[in-house]
């Protein structure tokens, strides 16, 4: 295991004593040890030294005059600069409610006066081993919260990938009977109204043939942007493959006549504002789910698909 400790060179630990020969003594045994020691006479001193340059570790004294060592206590603790600083209490007193005072305003450990120098290493290591260990505990934590932020982006970008149709950015046919599926239970479930559109592209395979895969591909670009603009977000829209469109519409109660005029009408739109050599043409079926009606998604695609091709065939005659 590696270890915890950084070298007794590179940890800062600030006394703080209003009496001087309590400083000499303490920096004495601890700069034995290698400690970089920093002192303070006074609580506000100590303070001021603090928030410049937070140590690794205090001692700090209780019975000081203006600013005794609890008050010094709180401000530290009140301070995101020095609030994770471990502080050992050193005191000429003994006496209980002195050390519950300590406990309850933070401090980490108490010494008491006379100082004994095997107890006062003693308990500075401890103090800084475990503040080390918190470190590391707080890092570990850090990284592992890291890999798992960076493992469920990963997985959403799978599943994203998986769901979507790379040409238009749209749902795929897996991606449409995962989201449809569960939607249409709701619906069944709540006793709601939906709807399902079949959109097929008209004349795709004469563009392919005529101006490339290219130019159709394209077309079936705006088509899937059209289809994004004239539903709602929280209808599922989906590229089942080729030219084929499906929409899903839960929680619908108007009219499913509206559908085809509203799309119609921005597709219209988009002609106009477009000086293309062709011009976009859908053909569509529309099916409704009834309340109480024992029917299946695949029922309704496949309804709706029956009705486009019927649009479609009463398009050519009309041309014809």
């Amino acid at each position: 295991m590696a270890n915890l400790f950084k070298s007794a060179s590179e940890t800062n630990i600030l006394i703080v004593d209003d009496t001087p020969d309590n400083l000499r003594l303490l920096a004495k045994i601890l700069e034995s040890q290698g400690y970089i020691i920093s002192k303070s006479l006074n609580g506000k001193m100590a303070l001021q030294a603090a928030f410049r340059h937070p140590p690794d570790l205090i001692l700090l004294d209780i019975n000081m005059p203006e600013m005794n060592g609890y008050e010094v206590c709180q401000q530290l603790k009140a301070s995101k600069t020095t609030d994770q600083i471990p502080i050992i209490f050193i005191s000429a007193l003994d006496q209980m409610n002195d050390k519950l005072q300590a406990f309850e305003l933070g401090g980490q450990d108490y010494i008491t006066k006379p100082f004994q120098e095997l107890e006062v290493l003693m308990r500075v290591k401890n103090q800084l081993l475990i503040k080390q260990q918190q470190q590391q505990l707080i890092e570990q934590n850090q990284r592992l919260e890291h890999e798992i932020q960076e493992r469920l982006k990963a997985e959403a970008e799978v599943m994203e990938l998986s769901l979507t149709d790379e040409l238009t950015g749209l749902y795929n046919r897996r991606g449409f009977f995962w989201l449809a599926t569960q939607q249409f239970k709701i619906v069944q479930r709540t006793q709601m109204f939906c709807c399902l559109l079949f959109v097929d592209l008209d004349g795709l395979k004469q563009i392919n043939d005529s101006l490339g895969h290219e130019i159709g591909d394209k077309m079936i670009v705006d088509t899937a942007q059209i289809l994004k603009q004239t539903f709602r977000d929280s209808d599922i829209v989906a590229r089942l493959g080729g030219d084929e469109f499906v929409i899903f519409v839960p929680a619908w109660s108007r009219n499913t006549d509206e559908f085809y005029p509203r799309l119609q009408a921005n597709i219209d739109r988009f002609n106009q504002q477009h000086n293309y050599s062709y011009k976009l043409s859908i053909s569509v079926g529309v099916t409704q789910c009834a309340l109480n009606e024992n029917v299946s998604l695949q029922q309704l695609i496949e309804e709706a698909d029956k009705l486009m091709y019927e649009h479609k065939r009463a398009k050519r005659l009309v041309a014809h």
